[in-house]
């Protein structure tokens, strides 16, 4: 439980400062949920089997600080539960489960917004579940790394009263296994995920 707690704590206090730090517009805070395509990318993804997309679920909080005059340029942390993983068609489905803290830049266009910046994450589950019954299920993160660091690109649409939607792609840098993985072509193999987010953003204040 520790090993949950110390890092999610840390991401709250981080997000938490970088809303009071900013200075301009105002800060709006909000609530957003989401539907996430993942798998794996790199050379020897497939080193399991014929690698396809896992459906998994998001959803977290949010704080939008706007800088500068006229409200175009934002500054936007979150701090979401992700899942990812892929799933390997009639042999298995693994799924991880994240805490993650992505810190963007956005440019608001009159409600259009265009958004990018890294994300840190931690890995504090996992779950592999195989489709034959005579295999026992994988709760082990082995050999996972726990820390990983990526990025993200999105657009997406913010309604003044609130309402928010955004497609996002959600790329890893940080590999999935660490450099001791005894896996045939593993250590070169990284998360890949697109997001699909609908969120509403509280009113804000001066």
């Amino acid at each position: 439980m520790k090993n949950i707690l110390l890092p999610l704590s840390l991401l709250a206090s981080i997000t938490a400062a970088q809303a009071q730090s900013a200075n301009g517009g105002g800060t709006r805070f909000g609530l957003k949920v989401g539907v996430v395509a993942a798998t794996l990318a790199g050379d020897n993804k497939d080193f399991e089997g014929n690698v396809q997309n896992r459906f998994g679920f998001q959803a977290g909080v949010t704080t939008t600080t706007t800088l500068g005059v006229g409200g175009l340029f934002e500054l936007h942390p979150e701090l979401l539960y992700s899942q990812r993983g892929y799933q390997i068609e009639d042999v298995s489905k693994t799924t991880y489960h994240n805490i993650d803290l992505p810190l963007l830049a956005r440019i608001n266009a009159a409600g259009l917004v265009f958004e990018a910046g890294p994300q840190i994450g931690y890995l504090f589950a996992r779950k592999t579940k195989f489709e034959n019954s005579s295999m026992a299920d994988v709760t082990t993160r082995g050999q996972l790394n726990k820390l990983q660091f990526g990025y993200i690109v999105g657009v997406g649409y913010q309604l003044e009263s609130g309402p928010n939607v955004g497609i996002r792609y959600n790329g890893g840098i940080t590999k999935l296994y660490d450099g001791d993985a005894a896996l045939a072509g593993g250590n070169s193999i990284r998360n890949s995920v697109f997001q699909f987010q609908l969120g509403f953003a509280f009113p804000g204040s001066n």
